[in-house]
């Protein structure tokens, strides 16, 4: 995959807050490099990618559902 395609994909998720910059090192030609974390953001899409919401809703504690709607409606 070319370079510029993962630099411009790379700042997307970026600038979407799915990564953020956690530090630099440096190459072997000198240059310094970007090193990126995922951030809460991303793990939570993870989490919600392989969740079945079908289960959580009839497993789930009932604080933990109220904590789930609280989330959801103060983001709408």
């Amino acid at each position: 995959m070319p370079y510029n395609t993962v630099n411009r994909r790379v700042k997307a998720l970026e600038e979407h807050g799915y990564v953020e910059k956690s530090g630099e090192r440096k190459t072997k030609t000198g240059s310094a490099a970007k090193l990126y974390q995922l951030t809460a953001r991303a793990y939570l899409a993870l989490l919600l990618d392989g969740i079945n919401l079908d289960k959580f809703i009839e497993k789930a504690p009932y604080d933990s559902i109220v904590t789930a709607i609280s989330a959801i409606i103060s983001t709408l």
